[in-house]
């Protein structure tokens, strides 16, 4: 199956059986949209790793906001490391998912007690995510070769 028909498929049951978490009252104001560019942000990794939003063109990613804390980002993960599974060795596939606002050690927690094996990032102030919106996880991004959200 195309990869863009999995991750599509992911993306549209996982809208359909979970809500999203909103951080307050306010509305949700979504900076990025289908046919936008990607911005430009890095993230590290635990092991001080970096990940540059140029590392997406030429591929097909996934890029994942959640946090460890979110009932509905607990439910959509394990979702996650299934695509992760099935389409990690595909050189033209890139998984990226980024905390938000929370420590490294509460992540690398949470990836041991659920056996996860899929790479994160961390944003602990969450200045990544305020590229993209002003609230609401989990966030899920289809981003195609050309860096273009679709």
């Amino acid at each position: 199956m195309h990869i863009t028909k999995i991750l599509s498929f992911i993306v549209t049951m996982t809208l359909l059986l979970f809500s999203c978490i909103k951080d307050d009252e306010s509305e949700t104001i979504n900076y990025i949209n289908v046919k936008s560019q990607i911005p430009t942000f890095a993230v590290e990794d635990t092991a001080g790793n970096t990940f540059s939003s140029k590392q997406f063109i030429g591929k097909q990613s996934l890029l994942v906001f959640f946090g460890t804390y979110c009932p509905d980002c607990k439910q959509v993960l394990p979702v996650i490391e299934e695509v992760w599974k099935e389409l990690k060795d595909d050189p033209k596939f890139l998984l990226v998912t980024i905390s938000r606002k929370e420590t490294a050690e509460a992540v690398s927690n949470y990836w041991e007690e659920n056996q996860f094996t899929m790479p994160f990032y961390l944003d602990t102030r969450g200045e990544v995510f305020s590229l993209f919106a002003n609230n609401t996880i989990p966030r899920i991004y289809i981003i195609n070769p050309d860096n273009e959200v679709v």
